[in-house]
């Protein structure tokens, strides 16, 4: 199934261990960027276009309920997400302190933990921020996409079924396992109920062997039925 979810071992051994074993800086662009599109739910067009002063307080803080504004959101409506998770607080301080010792995207003063608050937070190989590329009418995270299909394929999960999509499925599963509600994700990621619900099946693909003894206890109990019906029909 194409665009499936990704499990814990998929995730974490696969997709982020294979993208971040670089010696060099970016190693800690790629372990962020992959946390804040499946443990936070980013999508392509608010990682590209997320600014650090989003995520960054003026006293260099970092922001743990940042509202996304309706101009960068997938679905022009603006949405809260949450940086609670350890991993990617972590992966935070890592790759902010890249960016301060590097020179990129600093300003002169302490303000926004010295880096420029209006500047995008993610930066691309180049070390300058990604780009949306103009498509017709409309406007293309196309570097982001190029960048997230190349990573998926790098941990050898394209064939497997493992798509950008499967980030915020991922994202989904994870966060209802962790105690957030339906109604939690639906604010979150902006999908709707029915949306939710759907990716949530999904997730029944990782427990084949406890799906299987469901569906077996089911057909057992249907024949016993059937079977009690039968004698009951010949005790009439």
């Amino acid at each position: 199934m194409d665009s499936r979810p990704l499990n814990q071992d998929e995730y974490y051994q696969q997709l982020v261990a294979r993208n971040t074993g670089r010696r060099d800086g970016l190693r800690y662009r790629n372990t962020l960027l992959l946390h804040l599109a499946t443990l936070v739910g980013l999508r392509e067009s608010e990682l590209t276009q997320a600014t650090i002063g989003l995520f960054v307080s003026p006293t260099g803080d970092l922001q743990e309920f940042v509202i996304l504004p309706d101009s960068i959101t997938w679905d022009g409506y603006e949405r809260p997400v949450l940086l609670t998770h350890p991993e990617v607080k972590a992966a935070f301080e890592a790759y902010l302190q890249w960016l301060i010792e590097s020179g990129i995207n600093t300003q002169p003063g302490n303000s926004h933990f010295g880096l420029n608050p209006n500047t995008p937070l993610l930066v691309s190989d180049s070390g300058k921020p990604y780009t949306m590329q103009s498509r017709g009418d409309r406007l293309s995270p196309a570097a982001m996409h190029r960048q997230l299909d190349g990573m998926i394929k790098a941990a050898d999960l394209w064939d497997a079924g493992v798509r950008r999509k499967s980030l915020m499925r991922t994202y989904v599963i994870f966060g209802y396992r962790a105690g957030l509600s339906v109604n939690d994700l639906m604010i979150t990621t902006g999908l709707s109920e029915s949306s939710i619900q759907q990716i949530l099946v999904m997730d029944l693909a990782q427990y084949d062997q406890i799906a299987e003894w469901w569906t077996t206890q089911r057909e057992r109990r249907i024949k016993r039925q059937e079977a009690f019906a039968r004698r009951r029909k010949w005790m009439i």
